[in-house]
């Protein structure tokens, strides 16, 4: 198993976060998922089983570790999940799951949008206002896990 790719990157002004993973040699598959505040927008997955017999394994699945961190990072840049993006902005705005609205599955298998007039009957606040970190996904992450911590100590008020 080879360690993954991390990447914090700015689309639309928002910081967003593209993990990739390799789960090794018994289950032959790399991940690649694009998070927004610990939330999963897009995920690829790619089994390499037909790649086990390589002569140098570990170069070949780098290779295509490399290739699909870097084609989820052009993906986010070109819009492609855009439409996504803005469904989830439009849940955390309204404190509801933006999910329940999905009826029309995008075109890549990727995200879903929302059922016609379902996101005009909110109204969101611009996204990313207030909910962007300049931190890295584990900090923010390790902060929400202290602050939890803190709070089932001190116990019910």
């Amino acid at each position: 198993m080879l360690s993954g790719f991390n990447t914090n990157i700015r689309h639309r002004g928002v910081l967003f976060h593209v993990q990739t993973e390799d789960s090794g040699r018994r289950n032959p598959r790399i991940i690649t998922h694009l998070y927004h505040r610990g939330t999963i927008l897009a995920s690829e997955k790619r089994d390499y089983s037909d790649k086990l017999g390589a002569a140098d394994l570990e170069a070949e699945v780098k290779g295509l570790m490399e290739g699909q961190h870097r084609a989820m990072l052009a993906r986010l840049k070109q819009g492609e999940f855009d439409a996504r993006i803005d469904e989830h902005a439009a849940g955390e705005a309204t404190g509801t799951d933006a999910t329940s609205t999905r009826t029309q599955p995008d075109p890549a298998g990727l995200a879903s949008r929302p059922a016609p007039g379902a996101a005009a009957a909110r109204a969101p606040r611009p996204f990313g206002q207030g909910i962007v970190s300049e931190k890295p996904l584990d900090e923010v992450v390790l902060e929400y896990l202290v602050d939890n911590a803190r709070k089932r100590k001190r116990g019910p008020r």
